[in-house]
């Protein structure tokens, strides 16, 4: 028996938590040379500096969420993702994704191109498809079944992505998590944090957190901005099977007891409500922390939400799939697609469970993001419309919980300024604390962002009924 596969049989031997937990810390020399992950040819051709990469196996992925009484993440038309990208930590945003996605079948790049509303370019000896949507595709010529996908449409990165003129020299974390064996995975997202955060700043955005009563948010500023990277990963067995895993230049054991509060409660201030990492389980080995537990639909959903490369080849794939048809039959199939795209969009909205107002804000603007980035050639002008009014009254619901939140902070200020102590010549009492007055006001602004979200979706559901009965009786089949 080889030395790999008794490693493997060891693997399996030891449960699937414990397996994917080792994965990532088994040398890569457990990998044949001609045998490298996915995702390390892809850093092998990296067109620029990049600072995070992904994995997903959607037929895995599809097969947790049905388990788990949820709906499929993706079409059945796309197998596999993976992708690198420079992602702009504070805001989450890539400034740039480039990546591969396997098909069910092959693509044309004349086809691809008409169906998309683009063209085809050719760029250092390869022929491209130039989408409206700020994306390039290029279909596989070694590996016909693979569809190449990088946005934005930047010629000179293309370039560089299809003929590497550069030698990006990664982190030992990237390196290493590119490395991983797809087989055990259903989802990776890994972020390369070496050197991004500082102790000074980072004290001062700690303080006041409640899971911090204990501890110094100086001590705890000192071990965060220690922190080299971050990832997260998904098992095969079902959605249970997650590990986030943090590593460090020095031991984060300080930080075990604090550790799912802390997330939680991080998480929650910068709008990405994850309430379930509270249960996890934590353990520190050396320089790293884990915390393992179940992850719910809209947590993933949120995490996958952050980069576009899968969206982007499920409408490639979709579209390339399309046999020959008349213009009017066309315009049906685009409006039907784009209507069921938005409606999915909306069902995850919808199942969103924002335990505080600046998540479900950010949730909301990134839900509109997604109905912008979908295709609109041959669709219908009027569900066209109808998607412009969806995304507007979701933006609409952020602008206004943010602006909810202001006017909060702004009388929570004023209200700080008065101690609430009279004296009524026996001795100064407190008739009202600042705590109490405080707590009432978060109550009420909480409680009026919840009403606009609720209002928000009540006035799209009521859009959604009528664009589904115009439509259906406009092209004579079931929207």
């Amino acid at each position: 028996m080889t030395y790999r596969a008794e490693t493997m049989r060891t693997l399996m031997n030891l449960g699937p938590v414990m397996a994917l937990a080792l994965l990532f810390s088994i040398s890569s020399s457990v990998v044949h040379a001609e045998e490298k992950a996915k995702i390390e040819l892809l850093l092998d051709r990296s067109p620029a500096p990049g600072n995070a990469i992904g994995y997903v196996n959607v037929p895995a992925l599809n097969k947790l969420m049905k388990d788990a009484g949820f709906s499929p993440a993706a079409s059945s038309k796309v197998s596999e993702v993976w992708f690198l990208a420079d992602l702009e930590i504070a805001t989450l945003r890539p400034k740039w994704e480039a990546g591969y996605a396997v098909l069910n079948q092959p693509v044309d790049a004349k086809k691809l191109a008409d169906r998309l509303g683009g063209y085809v370019d050719n760029v250092v000896d390869h022929d491209v498809v130039h989408a409206p949507n700020q994306t390039y595709f290029v279909p596989g010529e070694d590996h016909p079944e693979r569809l190449g996908i990088l946005r934005p449409t930047d010629r000179s990165l293309l370039a560089g992505w299809l003929t590497p003129v550069i030698d990006v020299k990664y982190t030992p974390f990237l390196s290493a998590h590119a490395k991983q064996p797809e087989s055990f995975l259903s989802f990776m997202l890994a972020i390369d944090l070496d050197n991004v955060l500082s102790p000074v700043p980072l004290k001062t955005r700690l303080e006041g957190l409640d899971s911090l009563k204990s501890n110094s948010p100086e001590s705890v500023a000192g071990t965060l901005a220690s922190i080299q990277g971050c990832s997260i990963i998904v098992g095969r067995r079902s959605l249970n099977e997650c590990i986030a895993k943090f590593e460090f230049s020095k031991s984060p054991s300080s930080l075990k007891l604090i550790a799912p509060e802390l997330l939680a409660e991080i998480l929650q201030r910068n709008g990405t409500g994850a309430p379930e990492v509270k249960q996890w389980e934590v353990s520190v080995e050396g320089n790293s922390l884990s915390l393992k537990g179940p992850i719910t639909q809209s947590s993933l959903s949120g995490l996958m939400g952050i980069f576009s490369l899968q969206s982007q080849a499920q409408q490639a794939a979709a579209r390339a799939s399309l046999s020959e048809q008349s213009e009017e039959q066309r315009i049906a199939y685009e409006s039907k697609h784009y209507f069921d795209e938005v409606n999915s969009i909306i069902e995850h909205t919808r199942d969103h469970k924002s335990q505080t107002a600046g998540a479900m804000a950010k949730w909301s603007d990134q839900r509109a993001r997604q109905i912008d980035e979908i295709g609109t050639l041959n669709v219908d002008p009027a569900m066209v419309q109808y998607g412009t009014n969806v995304a507007e009254l979701l933006r609409g619901n952020a602008l206004t919980v943010r602006q909810t939140n202001i006017d909060a902070g702004k009388i929570k200020a004023s209200q700080s300024l008065d101690t609430g102590y009279y004296n009524d010549g026996y001795g100064y009492y407190n008739t009202n604390s600042t705590t109490d007055y405080q707590r009432v006001t978060s109550a009420i602004a909480q409680g009026n962002a919840y009403g606009n979200y609720r209002e928000a979706l009540n006035q799209i559901d009521k859009l959604t009924a009528a664009m589904r009965r115009d439509m259906t009786q406009k092209f004579k089949m079931q929207f």
